[in-house]
């Protein structure tokens, strides 16, 4: 794909006569275009792809780009374009992929990416920091558009810190990451640091999500973050999924997900509020049931029902136990 290197112009002179792919950079962000910029005008079905990270699954796109009838990708991001665009542009038939790389919170007042978003027929969040994801979008014009498009039924995804901020409730990492074992010794730790009700995705309603989750041995900090919502009254019942690298789950409009890839992805729920979990002491809680499901098999994300293997973790003074 060739890439032209512009100074900034204004929307309606840039546009001009483009039609192949062009980028620009304007005040605080990044463009790059692929396709025709004009609305495609088609009517997307809903649904939501979580991508656990590393590479992008190339089956994943493609049921976006199906679920957007062919029409109008937009990918937000806050990092360097890692090649979502050129997968998009080349795994299916699209009328454009439009790519915008935030580096600040000025853009997502912007109206020109306003219109972008509330033309989108798909939408997907890449990978890089969901912390700069919360501090440039939050409570923005942005945000209030994307939540606009899940309403009319666009497609949303996104892979690794994209998936974090999926949910209703996010691990935000506004203090840095945090590992399973810091997590586990003090749920209350500075890092530790959750939000909701940032996207409306309203399959993942009551749901947060995890990246890198095998690889980086994430169950434990996932079962942190669920007690959290639990003990702080934010939910009387937490669901969390996890996913593993080079995999995704693929959601439905209607809840049905099915996973996808090389690995495996983990739901997770608890029904009771942990018995210690306070600032300065490791976490004691149980038992969180866990479904374990591999590539193919199915699971329910609204009757939080489906295939996979089963069985009980429980965690006392910040030690995992399965049983």
């Amino acid at each position: 794909m060739r890439k032209l290197k512009l100074p900034w112009l204004l929307p309606a002179l840039f546009f001009a006569g483009l039609s192949q792919a062009a980028a620009a950079v304007g005040k605080d962000y990044a463009y790059l275009l692929t396709g025709d910029p004009a609305d495609a005008k088609v009517f997307p079905q809903g649904g939501a792809i979580l991508e656990g990270g590393a590479d992008d699954s190339e089956e994943a796109i493609r049921w976006m780009i199906r679920r957007a009838v062919g029409g109008d990708i937009v990918v937000l991001r806050a990092s360097e374009d890692e090649g979502t665009q050129e997968m998009f542009a080349t795994l299916g038939k699209v009328d454009s992929v439009e790519t915008f790389s935030f580096t600040s919170r000025v853009p997502a007042y912007d109206p020109f990416i306003l219109s972008k978003i509330d033309q989108a027929d798909g939408i997907f969040f890449a990978g890089g920091d969901q912390a700069e994801y919360v501090s440039f979008w939050k409570h923005t014009p942005v945000q209030e558009a994307v939540n606009r498009a899940i309403k009319r039924g666009v497609p949303v995804g996104g892979i690794s810190a994209g998936l974090a901020i999926l949910g209703q409730f996010q691990f935000e990492a506004l203090h840095d990451t945090v590992t399973s074992d810091e997590a586990l010794k003090d749920p209350y730790a500075l890092a530790v640091t959750l939000g909701k009700d940032f996207l409306e995705v309203p399959q993942l309603k009551g749901i947060i999500t995890d990246s890198h989750f095998s690889q980086r041995g994430r169950l434990g900090r996932l079962l942190v973050f669920m007690s959290r919502l639990v003990q702080d009254g934010w939910t009387g019942e937490a669901k969390g999924i996890g996913v593993d690298e080079e995999t995704a789950v693929l959601v439905d409009d209607f809840g049905a997900a099915v996973v996808t890839g090389k690995n495996n992805a983990v739901f997770v729920r608890l029904s009771r509020k942990p018995l210690v979990c306070r600032p300065g002491e490791p976490l004691t809680a149980g038992a969180f049931e866990v479904v374990t499901a591999a590539s193919g098999q199915r699971f329910n994300v609204k009757t939080w029902e489906g295939e996979g293997r089963s069985g009980l973790v429980d965690v006392k003074k910040g030690v995992l136990t399965a049983r």
